[in-house]
């Protein structure tokens, strides 16, 4: 098994969840531009894809992370598409957070 180790902090900016509903029970996101207090700052990693999206692993002791939520190292910022916890049995250091997210803003060839 490979380790893969933290290269930079990843603040988390964590939306309020449940989001409220609309008159049809359609999940209604914040505004643009809303951005909740700081959760904490942990060590983490991030990785550009062939596709342009970004894989980016951080420290579980920020979950639980939703689609919509940002994530930044103070350079970049993605907004979250996924994150799964996963662990490791027995190793609980070797646990990580992996998230698929997108660069705002995305980068223009």
């Amino acid at each position: 098994m490979a380790v893969l180790l933290p290269d930079r902090s990843i603040t988390a900016y964590v939306l309020d969840h449940p989001w409220e509903r609309d008159a049809h029970g359609v999940p209604v996101p914040p505004a643009p531009g809303t951005r909740p207090p700081a959760r904490g700052t942990w060590p983490g990693a991030a990785t550009e894809q062939a596709d342009g999206s970004w894989t980016l692993r951080v420290d579980p002791a920020a979950w639980r992370l939703r689609d919509g939520d940002v994530l930044t190292d103070g350079e970049r910022e993605w907004t979250v598409v996924a994150a799964l916890l996963k662990t490791v049995p027995g190793h609980p250091a070797a646990d990580y957070i992996a998230v698929t997210a997108t660069l705002n803003p995305p980068e223009v060839p």
